[in-house]
């Protein structure tokens, strides 16, 4: 099942407060993982929920029929072993490779909190066209890695999660090249003692001091917390080279700042760089 089709499966109707990150970004609504979750809230409710079955799978869930939003709740809870998300997740890829789509669905709604904060961090300074474009690549691999994904190898929410990320920054860096290719076009924003990073770099853009490519590195590894490591790996660059290619942006940064060409109001410029 593609993000398209979850996203045609039903309206959405997603919980405010399940949307919203620890930075307080909220995500556009209609997107895919909006209808996904308006699916799984009808597949969880109801006389036959989807459901496991806590006797079979064991690691200390209740022997009985435990339906997906409880099974949610206990599989994020502080006292969940790893063994027991492992085994809750094996028995979930199984179940979504052999059963049809609602499990799918099923997959996707457990895994719900971590894609909503992936696609949250990715999307905090894209448009809402582009926000949604990201998104539905961010669930469309989810989807697509339930059929590859090895089952026998530890971490295996992690790793799912781990695939939904690269696609969302591959999505987010496509827009990225297409904004720099647009540069001349970009209004000039004033720079002033008030100005957030997010428009410091916009400026330093269009002022020409660095790329649009150096403004999105700057954005993801210090703005947005994204591992600089993993941000490479999304790209299929090595993290050496990026590091060096954000000390050259920042020190361009610094010394614009230093003459007055932009706020003094950026954080980034002034950390010491690091992995």
């Amino acid at each position: 099942m593609t993000a398209d089709e979850v996203t045609n499966h039903t309206a959405p109707r997603i919980n405010a407060r399940a949307r919203q990150n620890t930075t307080g970004r909220r995500l556009g609504a209609g997107n895919a993982l909006d209808a996904a979750e308006a699916t799984f809230r009808l597949l969880v409710t109801g006389p036959s929920p989807l459901a496991l079955d806590g006797a079979a799978i064991g690691h200390g869930l209740p022997p009985r029929m435990v339906d997906l939003a409880e099974l949610t709740d206990m599989v994020l809870a502080p006292a969940a072993t790893d063994r027991l998300r492992d085994a809750v997740w094996a028995e979930l890829v199984r179940r979504s490779r052999e059963d049809g789509p609602s499990w799918v669905i099923g997959c996707v709604g457990v895994a719900l909190p971590g894609l909503l904060n992936i696609a949250a961090r990715a999307t905090r300074t894209a448009s809402p066209s582009v926000a949604d474009d990201i998104v539905s690549e961010l669930l469309t691999e989810f989807v697509a890695q339930l059929k590859r994904i090895d089952v026998t190898r530890p971490h295996i929410a992690e790793r799912l999660l781990l695939w939904a990320r690269k696609a969302a920054l591959r999505a987010r860096g496509r827009d990225e090249r297409h904004l720099a290719l647009a540069t001349d076009t970009l209004p000039a924003l004033p720079a002033s003692d008030g100005a957030d990073p997010a428009t410091v770099l916009h400026e330093a853009i269009h002022q020409g001091i660095i790329t649009c490519e150096a403004a999105a590195l700057i954005q993801a590894t210090r703005l947005d917390g994204i591992p600089l490591a993993e941000y490479a790996d999304a790209r299929g660059e090595h993290p050496k080279k990026l590091y060096a290619r954000r000390q050259r942006a920042e020190a361009r940064l610094a010394e614009a700042i230093g003459q007055g060409q932009l706020c003094a109001n950026f954080d980034g410029a002034s950390q010491k760089p690091g992995l």
